[in-house]
């Protein structure tokens, strides 16, 4: 008979944090595993700061295991009971008015404590803080967003107090990777930059795509950090520029390090090795606050085909039509923040000199970050009598047994027609100074006009706060198109929490230049990437003196020069979740600085309130 959880305040764990040197050789996150149907878990939230300033974040287990990963089966319980050890904030240690203390109180109904408390990220040259507001989101799984479950709008815990989770995992839950994280608006960033966060494996991906059945498994979470020089970074998709971040496999830094004198920035891969021959099985987490990847394995320069087996949590091909879905061959896959990506890869040849996994240049917009091509990991080719290590617990594959088809938990949605489109857009300040998603336009499936956000009362371009109305209202059990514009000039990624959508086209993308994403028509995901809009900025004049109306890409009469780049997808309400939630983009610096909404999923019988 399972456990029942400990309720009670975690203590403070020593050693909390660690990193490991560049050029390390990856180690598999410590993993916990469900038992009877229930896994219970206890974290110490802890915050320390590195040689270079950084402030890391990190959940520890009371026995010390460091983000561990959480292996889970469909149906199972998750029960989580997390204490924040982070220091209080004061206003001794940050006195005003240079290092304002932030804090907004929460209108009830509220889950947890009922005001947001931020030190001002401004209290150190690397902008960083030292406590604050926390809570835990289960980024992708299909779970409720009431009060003690996967609810973010509402749910605070503070420096000093304990909360507990209770997680039901559906029993149709696809298998695949998932992940956790803090997700109190306006400390995101922050938060998962200093490496809050960690895996989670619903299992049973052997019998729903028995390629991976057998196969040696890597779990591999890439997060960032700042790097530790702290020069100003490059324009947006500028090759060989200085990135935003420095980037970290497992918690290894890959190093960035650009040298003054010749103006070249290096890096310093972390190492997988592997045996001659082999296939694997890797599934790979952006966990980063802010950095979009564009993954390739390469041998000696080459591009190399990997066989995409999961997105986002969930098999490709494996909701509709001939079981088990048939895999997806490609030689690079968009991994916008804190999408996931399940792949079969296969070792070097000996003869190839260098064999590593890539993150390509990103073409960013005019506005956006830059994320230059950078090696993540060398493959090192050993002997197999030379790799001696034991494996870890959740090292290898299940042997297949029998195909499971039962977990279809979005089948069926090309059959169902959608009750209405829906046109959701990303737009900013051209300063960076506020973010913003809105819901502009609504229409049924009979052609009638439908509420809007505006006549839900979110005004067009207002920034997220936790007590706004939903801008979206919608019922649990229909499918709605949404048109996901970006009219903004740096690329944005769409976080939908709660649900999935099916990826139906990627449209104007070419017109700024960009590729539409390999792989993903046709499937479900959670996070989807929108690049940049192609046309002028705002005028800037003594009116208008930081440009930020009217809106960029558009022309005198206020229509756009160029089509919007667009992503077309169904969004599927079907499942069991009702209550509010969000929907943002997952650069989590454009998300703390507004560009979120409320999203309010009613049942069939309507809303009350």
């Amino acid at each position: 008979m399972a456990q029942s959880p400990a309720t009670g305040p975690v203590a403070p764990v020593a050693n909390a944090c660690q990193r490991f040197p560049a050029g390390s050789v990856v180690q598999q996150p410590p993993a916990l595993f469900s038992q009877n149907g229930v896994l219970n878990v206890r974290f110490s939230y802890q915050t320390t700061t590195d040689s270079f300033g950084r402030q890391l974040f990190c959940f520890m287990t009371p026995d010390g295991l460091e983000n561990p990963t959480l292996h889970l089966n469909p149906g199972d319980t998750l029960n989580v009971t997390v204490t924040n050890n982070t220091p209080p904030v004061n206003t001794t240690t940050f006195p005003p008015p240079a290092n304002q203390i932030v804090t907004e109180p929460y209108n009830a109904p509220n889950c947890g404590d009922t005001t947001e408390i931020e030190g001002n990220p401004g209290v150190s040259a690397l902008n960083t803080m030292t406590g604050g507001s926390m809570n835990i989101h289960y980024h992708g799984t299909n779970t409720t967003p009431a009060c003690h479950g996967d609810n973010v709008t509402k749910t605070l815990v503070n420096p000093g107090s304990t909360f507990s989770y209770s997680i039901l995992i559906p029993a149709d839950e696809p298998p695949g990777l998932y992940w956790y994280h803090p997700h109190v608006h306006g400390l995101a960033e922050a938060a998962v930059q200093g490496g809050g966060s960690g895996l989670i494996v619903v299992e049973g991906i052997h019998n729903v795509q028995p390629a991976t059945a057998g196969l040696r498994q890597r779990l591999l979470i890439i997060r960032d950090q700042q790097t530790t020089q702290g020069f100003k970074e490059s324009a947006g998709g500028t090759e060989g520029g200085i990135p935003q971040v420095d980037l970290t496999v497992n918690n290894i830094s890959i190093n960035t390090f650009t040298n003054t004198t010749t103006g070249v920035t290096s890096y310093t891969p972390a190492v997988i090795q592997m045996a001659p021959g082999a296939q694997e099985f890797w599934r790979v987490s952006n966990s980063t606050s802010n950095a979009i990847l564009d993954l390739q394995v390469q041998f000696d320069g080459m591009a190399q085909t990997i066989q995409i087996v999961g997105i986002d949590g969930v098999p490709v091909n494996s909701q509709d039509g001939t079981q088990p879905g048939q895999l997806i061959p490609v030689t690079h896959f968009l991994l916008p923040p804190a999408a996931r990506v399940e792949f079969l890869v296969n070792a070097p040849p000996s003869t190839v000199k260098v064999a590593r996994l890539m993150t390509r240049n990103i073409l960013t917009g005019p506005l956006g970050d830059d994320d230059p091509t950078r090696p993540l990991v060398s493959m090192q080719l050993l002997p197999r009598g030379a790799l001696t290590a034991a494996l870890p617990a959740d090292g290898m594959v299940p042997a297949f047994t029998a195909l499971n088809t039962n977990l279809r938990r979005f089948g069926g949605i090309m059959d169902v027609e959608p009750a209405l489109t829906r046109t959701v857009y990303f737009a900013e300040n051209q300063d960076g100074s506020w973010f913003f998603i809105n819901a502009s336009g609504c229409v049924t499936a009979a052609g009638a006009q439908c509420a809007t956000q505006v006549t839900n009362g979110v005004p067009i371009d207002t920034p997220f706060d936790n007590n706004n109305p939903p801008s979206i209202i919608t019922t649990q059990g229909t499918v709605e198109k949404w048109i996901i514009q970006n009219r903004a000039q740096e690329n944005h990624e769409l976080h939908q929490h709660q649900i999935h959508f099916m990826v139906l086209r990627q449209e104007h993308f070419e017109i700024n230049g960009s590729e539409p994403a390999p792989a993903i028509n046709g499937q479900f995901l959670d996070m989807v990437q929108v690049p940049f809009c192609n046309g002028p900025p705002p005028a800037v004049t003594p009116t208008n003196p930081n440009g930020n109306s009217p809106p960029a890409c558009v022309d005198a009469q206020g229509n756009p020069v160029f089509p919007y780049p667009q992503v077309v997808a169904l969004m599927d309400f079907r499942g069991m979740d009702i209550g509010d939630f969000v929907f943002h983009c997952h650069i989590l610096g454009h998300e703390d600085l507004g560009m979120m909404g409320i999203e309010r999923v009613c049942p069939s019988t309507g809303c009350t309130n």
